[in-house]
């Protein structure tokens, strides 16, 4: 099992929108992914879950990853909270 941290970079926080580029971005492995906040945990591929985590700008959150991909996973979705989920689209 793999462990990171990242902060969201999204200064509206954890949104439906932001929530749906992790989720695609979680479905593109095959690792199990679980995602953390404020002692609530989700499944990185779950939609509604993650967006009831209502986490907040720069807040932590606490990723998880077991599989054959782990390390893989968990580097595209750090990259994309901490930087991407900023980012205008």
């Amino acid at each position: 099992m793999a462990v990171r941290t990242a902060k969201i970079s999204d200064p509206v926080g954890l949104h439906l929108r932001a929530a749906s580029r992790i989720v695609q971005v979680a479905k593109e492995f095959q690792s199990e992914i679980t995602i953390a906040y404020d002692g609530v945990e989700t499944n990185a591929k779950s939609i509604l879950g993650l967006a009831s985590l209502v986490a907040r700008y720069q807040e932590p959150l606490e990723l998880r990853a077991e599989g054959p991909d782990e390390g893989a996973a968990l580097d595209a979705l750090v990259q994309l909270i901490e930087v991407g989920l900023g980012e205008e689209s």
